[in-house]
């Protein structure tokens, strides 16, 4: 068994409870699922019992509430303890609950239990250091470092239209402007950049928004002279340089935005890049307009999984901010978010929440409590401390961001459902799927009289209330929903879009956990066949796709299918994400499984 894997630590704490009357264990987590996971196993060989550290009054009253409950159990009993992070939103209650178990570490010890402390890894120092003389008293100390993959691709947020929101008919209107006017305006000779800043962009735009993403991809596909060659040139291919200035070079980095929104991003990247080379020359490395271009380019290749290539622009431009601008200034502001979400998607959460937390801070010193700009950095804290799995931290700052937004801008403007949809899914993992459900209906139907059926935030919308359906055990419910979602997807997507994929990858859980192991298959082989065809053999999102497919195989007997699949994926995963990527250990822990039940030779 992989060290740190759900199976090596459930197998230890089996077999701690079974040699001991008494005692206590600590066990550091980075996943809540593999937590769950792990005491799931407990619960398969032995009765668990699950308490929460209370956290309502003041430390001490805490700390004697939650040995009342201890004290009540049966003799002998395993206890799981957990919420002890969410005694930890400020560093004064912190050091109080601390020093408060530490004074009854005796009597905590004292109890005829097998007591199961866990502890986020991220807070493992800090309960350590405070706690000292308890921590002595800990017989087991385990790390469990595995983080298996949501097996939902959920969409955690909105598309970001705000007040430029469109339906369909709107959007639709400005196509049938563009087109009219499209063929009059090129016999007349006007430059093809100026028609695509006059009619194409307004019109792209639209139908982006309004999920309209064929029709957008026809109107790009109508400006083949502004695209760039495939060979690297020296010189940029887009034109005399003396007649090529800024602004066109604004417009044509709008152009290269646009394609890569609509999922083209082999041709934003070129185009970017060819742009990027212009600006340096024409404008210098440190101007404004090209560190605008090299974040653009940045965005392109974090689409791509070319997480390392966003990073390298991403410090460039965070630096050159800090020189030229300031530590606090907006632009610097914005680039520490930027990296930061990167460094997330490279599992590398601690990096991340070290920028956010200091955009957070400055943003409090800078502006009105609730900010825009405020509130946007609380929603990328609370990403990364879902991710972390410090969920009560998480919920707090999203359940400021919804009280914000809903009195200003309105409780159904599209940043206010997107703030209920983040919340819905914190609540869900915390366990609390009864208001998630609430949340989720109230967004899915305001979305549905708001932007109509088939915009893409109710698609997203919908996509979320399945997966808490499918966490409820309404597997066919979810079912149903799925189905919808994935036709609605592939007609307005198109079949190899993101999006359609994730709807894919969605329902082909489904269909695993009532058995229809076929189906699923079959699903799981068009997402990686798309995944190849769309972002190459070695994506992250590729590489997820075989591990999933590789899943099915193995329920089906498939080994040795299995088996290839997961070493290939963790063999790339190793080489390009780290050791410690979740992906990477998911791989590991997986391969471990799949080799310990091999077929015979």
């Amino acid at each position: 068994m992989q060290a740190g894997s759900i199976a090596e630590i459930g197998a230890r704490l089996k077999l701690w409870s079974t040699q001991r009357r008494r005692g206590l264990a600590r066990v550091e987590w980075d996943s809540i699922y593999a937590r769950q996971d792990v005491v799931s196993t407990l619960r398969a060989a032995t009765r668990v019992t699950e308490l929460e550290v209370p956290s309502g009054d003041s430390a001490f009253e805490n700390v004697d509430t939650l040995i009342a409950q201890l004290a009540a159990l049966a003799e002998g009993e395993v206890v799981s303890i957990t919420g002890i992070e969410g005694v930890f939103p400020d560093a004064q209650k912190r050091l109080e609950t601390l020093v408060a178990l530490s004074f009854q570490r005796e009597r905590l010890a004292s109890l005829a239990l097998k007591q199961i402390w866990w502890i986020p890894s991220h807070l493992s120092e800090q309960f350590i250091l405070g706690v000292p003389d308890l921590d002595s008293w800990f017989q087991l100390r385990l790390h469990l470092t595995e983080v298996p993959p949501p097996q939902h691709e959920q969409l955690e947020s909105f598309d970001a239209v705000a007040t430029g929101s469109f339906d369909v008919g709107e959007a639709r209107a400005l196509a049938k402007r563009f087109w009219e006017r499209f063929a009059v305006s090129r016999r007349r000779g006007v430059p093809a950049l100026q028609l695509w800043k006059d009619l194409g962009e307004p019109a792209c735009y639209a139908l982006t928004h309004a999920g309209l993403m064929p029709e957008a991809r026809e109107i790009l596909a109508a400006f083949p002279d502004l695209d760039v060659p495939t060979q690297a040139t020296a010189a940029p291919p887009l034109g005399e340089e003396a007649a090529f200035g800024p602004s066109a070079l604004t417009s044509l980095a709008e152009f290269a935005l646009a394609l890569s929104g609509t999922g083209d991003y082999k041709r934003a990247r070129r185009m970017q890049e060819h742009i990027l080379a212009a600006s340096r020359r024409m404008l210098g490395e440190e101007d404004p307009d090209t560190l605008t271009v090299m974040n653009n380019l940045a965005q392109t290749l974090y689409a791509q999984g070319d997480w390392a290539g966003a990073r390298k622009l991403e410090e460039q431009v965070l630096e050159a901010s800090r020189r030229l601008l300031g530590e606090e200034h907006p632009a610097t502001l914005t680039a520490m978010l930027s990296l930061a979400g990167t460094l997330e998607a490279q599992g590398d959460w601690a990096g991340a929440r070290k920028l956010q937390e200091q955009v957070l801070a400055a943003r409090h010193r800078l502006l009105d409590e609730e900010h825009p700009d405020i509130l946007t950095a609380m929603l990328s804290l609370a990403g990364t401390l879902y991710q972390q799995g410090d969920l009560p931290r998480a919920r707090l700052l999203q359940e400021r961001v919804l009280q914000a937004r809903r009195r200003l801008p309105g409780e159904e403007h599209p940043e206010t459902l997107a703030a209920m949809n983040n919340l819905a899914l914190t609540l869900s993992a915390q366990g609390d799927v009864t208001e998630a459900r609430a949340l989720q209906e109230q967004v899915m139907r305001a979305t549905r009289r708001l932007l109509g059926e088939e915009h893409p935030n109710t698609l997203t919308a919908m996509s979320n209330f399945a997966a808490t359906l499918f966490a409820q055990g309404d597997v066919m419910g979810a079912r149903t929903l799925e189905e919808q979602l994935l036709e609605a997807r592939r007609r307005l997507l198109g079949e190899d879009h993101p999006d359609t994929l994730t709807a894919m990858n969605n329902l082909a859980e489904t269909l695993y956990v009532q058995g229809d192991l076929s189906g699923a298959r079959t699903l799981e082989e068009q997402v990686l066949g798309a995944r190849r065809r769309v972002l190459g053999g070695e994506h992250p999102k590729t590489l997820r796709a075989m591990l999933n497919l590789a899943g099915t195989l193995s329920a089906q007997g498939d080994m040795t299918g299995a088996r290839k699949l997961q070493e290939h994926a963790l063999a790339a995963s190793r080489r390009l994400l780290g050791e410690q990527h979740p992906t990477t250990l998911t791989a590991m822990n997986n391969l471990a499984q799949i080799t310990a039940n091999r077929e015979p030779s």
